[in-house]
């Protein structure tokens, strides 16, 4: 299967990590009993070791992912200079897709790279389309987990325009902290829209803070 490291062993999805992508699908729409039948037999997990490179640009997304656990970042390469950009991070509990790329079969204009040891769930285009023709509700939650991330990366573009280095610091704290012990500073700062050299005192100034508790 393509988008795969050929070393990747996978198998048919455990009960554990279907009812964790179920209850966060959950989240989204109620989900028919059929289409969670279907779903199942259509999923795969794999764990992707820390290194590889699941999608590459030019290439085509022909599975999806939700990743369970781990951590991965995506990599904006520029068409002329080849300039690369880290311009997304990927936790635990997300969908993972390029844009364009999974939903309209373009070509991949970034890089998705795995930081930390990832298991992840997948599902591909094929089957994929085959829950869209037979379920109406397919439409509905693409739609609702596509807005949802469409929502946060807008939101993320507009904080660089709007806030101080301060501001989007504090505001990015938590994900931050999960960042920083498996990222270079350099990568994080791109990702920030700020400087390293900013990055860095910002993250020494808040180092030993108390954050609030939920």
């Amino acid at each position: 299967m393509d988008n795969h490291p050929k070393k990747a062993p996978v198998t048919p999805i455990s009960d554990e990590s279907f009812e964790i992508l179920i209850g966060i699908m959950g989240h989204f729409i109620e989900l028919s009993k059929e289409f969670k039948a279907m779903l199942r037999r259509m999923l795969f997990e794999v764990t992707y070791g820390k290194g590889n490179t699941i999608l590459s640009p030019g290439a085509k997304q022909n599975i999806v992912w939700f990743t369970i656990d781990g951590l991965l970042r995506e990599i904006s390469v520029d068409k002329d200079s080849y300039a690369e950009k880290t311009s997304w991070f990927w936790f635990a509990l997300t969908f993972i897709y390029a844009i364009p790329g999974f939903f309209d079969q373009e070509p991949s204009q970034v890089k998705i790279k795995v930081v930390k040891d990832s298991k992840v769930i997948f599902i591909s285009y094929d089957n994929w389309k085959i829950l869209k023709d037979t379920f109406a509700e397919t439409d509905k939650l693409t739609e609702k987990i596509r807005s949802d991330f469409e929502v946060a990366r807008k939101q993320h573009a507009n904080d660089i325009i709007d806030l101080s280095t301060t501001e989007r610091y504090l505001k990015k704290e938590v994900e931050l902290n999960l960042l920083f012990p498996y990222i270079q500073l350099k990568y994080i700062a791109e990702y920030m829209g700020m400087s390293t050299d900013t990055l860095g005192k910002l993250r020494r100034r808040f180092k030993n803070r108390q954050l609030p508790t939920v």
